[in-house]
């Protein structure tokens, strides 16, 4: 009884730990000012995820009605860690009517999607980095101390969180990548709708511009992106921010409904 009342404890103080590094970090790298800003940007996060959920269920309800009875849609969720983002959008786009593509580089998280194909034989999971081409890239996280095996917030971008950490190689090993343009362009030969989340620290912008600029992204009904310009360093967070808009506007224009996911 003693461990396993304990156990929550470790956890929690292990957390703790680590955010507070987190917070020293920008405190001594940025300032005072900056670390107020991240702090209200994560304090806001309830908020946000009530504005996303209710466009996620409109976006989801319209969607399927593009689908006639037979058909079926396709999801692909680059970022997919232990399966977060699955369980979150399954509950929208449903997989009596959506299968699933999974991509994820790190292959500590495998065990964890494995599980959820056990559940949904429909599923396919891509161990791999989604990028503009193929190859072979280092895959970068933070701090031994600050991380676990399934870390959330690996990159094949060296500085995706400069303002949080000094990032380090995760893996020994490099990891394989593949054209999330060319992708998207297969998949939508197969599918009337395809739907894209795309959570991957920082690598987001040089793929959302590889597919604006070969036209994939007209072939998307919806895009959710996470954007992490908030967790780099001055002069580049200004710089990313101006394509973030950028690249939203190209979507919408497109008639891609973009959402920015958190």
């Amino acid at each position: 009884m003693f461990i396993t009342a304990t156990a929550p404890i470790v956890q929690l103080a292990t957390k703790l730990n680590r955010k507070t590094q987190q917070a020293a970090h920008v405190l001594r790298a940025e300032g005072f000012g900056r670390f107020l800003q991240l702090s209200a940007w994560s304090l806001s996060e309830p908020l946000r995820s009530l504005w996303l959920r209710r466009r996620v269920g409109t976006d989801a309800r319209q969607a399927s009605s593009k689908l006639k009875a037979a058909e079926r849609g396709l999801f692909i969720d680059c970022g997919s860690n232990i399966g977060q983002g699955y369980k979150y959008f399954s509950r929208y786009y449903t997989p009596d009517r959506y299968d699933y593509v999974l991509v994820e580089p790190n292959k500590n998280c495998l065990p964890h999607l494995d599980a959820l194909r056990s559940e949904n034989a429909t599923m396919e999971i891509v161990v791999k980095a989604a990028s503009v081409k193929d190859g072979y890239v280092e895959l970068f996280g933070p701090p031994p101390d600050r991380s676990g095996p399934t870390h959330q917030g690996c990159s094949i971008v060296f500085d995706h969180n400069e303002s949080l950490y000094q990032s380090l190689r995760f893996t020994p090993d490099l990891v394989e990548t593949f054209s999330l343009s060319q992708m998207i362009r297969a998949k939508r030969e197969l599918y009337d709708v395809v739907v894209l989340k795309l959570d991957v620290e920082g690598a987001e912008y040089d793929i959302l511009d590889d597919m604006i600029r070969s036209g994939s992204h007209r072939d998307l009904y919806a895009a959710y992106v996470e954007f992490h310009s908030l967790k780099m360093r001055t002069p580049e967070r200004r710089k990313k921010r101006v394509a973030e808009f950028q690249v939203m506007d190209a979507f919408r224009k497109a008639g891609t409904r973009f959402r920015e996911w958190i």
